[in-house]
């Protein structure tokens, strides 16, 4: 059977972390393993809580990685390749509850290392993770895990699947986690041991890859397209673009492929290779203009509080759209560099994605962009008042 060649793994800060000055809570890890029993190729991804009841879960998530690798290179040294009724035993159980301690063990040490001079106790739930995981064999592969993170495989012809994804929580931002007790994490549900798969390449993604997809199929789609894109630097913007373009979150995906890709160009034609590298690099979002438009709705409408003082930040801005009709189109056309101004203009004339909250907040801001402001006196002249009769010199 053709081997899988060395994974690939790539994390890329969110669009909307950036904005806010936050850290990356994603992270990922792509590393070959050796021991005397044979060889394992392991990918992770993992998707830090991020709210400020997990505040270090950029740690956590770091260090979720690094467990299931002391996991695995442990599991590896005591276990034959070839025995696989009992990886896929590993996978469900036994995996699981080396990295729970692993991972506990690392997020104390972390803690008591960051935490001096700070009189707040220990808690697990300030590291909270997703974690995934895929082992790749020369004859099987498998996965396991906790949490919203996806997996996909990819055929030799060219189509994708999902072959992974979190049961229950579609839809919703509930999910799994490490810092839940073990009874609760159901580790199991999620482990699978295939033997001698038809697949190409397989896909593995936190779930903001996912989120900045209008569909599934668009999500299947863009997988499909990124196994054939060999380029690290590539990989990286890609995934900045898709996160800029679609959900603002924190992206991270780890590719395995067997053997040599195909020729796509003389199999496929260069049209559609050229397709497929434009999907992968992220910018067939670019022509679906509603998708950072939802984007920026959802992160609005997530702090409600926080949505006059946002808009009313870009007054000057809905004020000189009302001036310069052109200068819509402009800021639509960047909606790539400045989501909210693109937002903005898109609402003057056309409805976009909101809320109750924010469909209010936005027709209040264009009516007071359309208020003349009263001039240094406080006394606003008669003619700007509606229904007053002109002053005559």
């Amino acid at each position: 059977m053709t081997p899988w060649q060395q994974p690939r793994a790539c994390s890329v800060i969110g669009a909307a972390h950036r904005r806010r000055g936050q850290p990356c809570q994603d992270a990922s890890l792509s590393v070959s393993l050796r021991s005397r029993h044979g060889r394992l190729q392991l990918m992770a991804v993992a998707d830090g809580h991020g709210s400020a009841r997990y505040a270090l879960s950029h740690r956590g998530s770091a260090l979720a990685c690094q467990a299931a690798q002391q996991a695995v290179e442990t599991a590896l040294v005591q276990t034959p390749v070839a025995d696989r009724q009992r990886w896929l035993q590993l996978l469900e159980r036994e995996l699981a509850a080396s990295i729970q301690q692993q991972w506990l063990d690392a997020i104390k040490a972390d803690w008591f290392e960051h935490s001096q001079g700070n009189d707040q106790a220990f808690s697990a739930l300030s590291y909270g993770t997703t974690l995934g995981l895929v082992l790749l064999a020369p004859e099987w592969w498998g996965c396991t895990g906790i949490g919203d993170w996806d997996l996909v495989g990819v055929t030799r012809q060219g189509t994708a699947e999902l072959l992974s994804e979190e049961l229950g929580h579609r839809g919703s931002e509930a999910t799994g986690s490490l810092c839940q007790p073990p009874e609760q994490q159901h580790w199991q549900q999620r482990a699978r041991l295939e033997l001698g798969s038809p697949l190409r390449a397989l896909v593995l993604s936190t779930d903001g890859v996912r989120k900045s997809c209008a569909t599934d199929a668009d999500y299947l789609h863009l997988c499909a397209g990124v196994v054939d894109l060999h380029n690290s630097d590539e990989l990286e913007e890609g995934l900045a673009r898709i996160s800029a373009e679609g959900s603002g979150d924190d992206v991270s995906l780890a590719i395995a492929r067997r053997g040599q890709a195909p020729d796509r160009r003389r199999a496929l034609g260069g049209g559609v290779l050229l397709a497929a590298a434009a999907l992968a690099l992220g910018s067939w979002l670019l022509s679906r203009r509603d998708i950072p438009l939802r984007a920026i709705a959802r992160e609005l409408c997530a702090q409600p509080d926080q949505i006059r003082s946002n808009l009313s930040q870009r007054r000057a801005q809905f004020r000189m759209l009302l001036e310069q009709p052109l200068a819509a189109t402009q800021l639509r056309e960047r909606v790539a560099v400045d989501p909210l101004g693109a937002f903005i203009a898109t609402s003057q004339n056309a409805a976009v994605p909101s809320c109750p909250k924010l469909s209010r907040e936005l027709a209040w801001q264009w009516q007071r962009a359309r208020t003349p402001e009263p001039p240094a006196n406080g006394k606003m002249p008669a003619a700007a008042i509606p229904g007053a009769a002109p002053v005559n010199p």
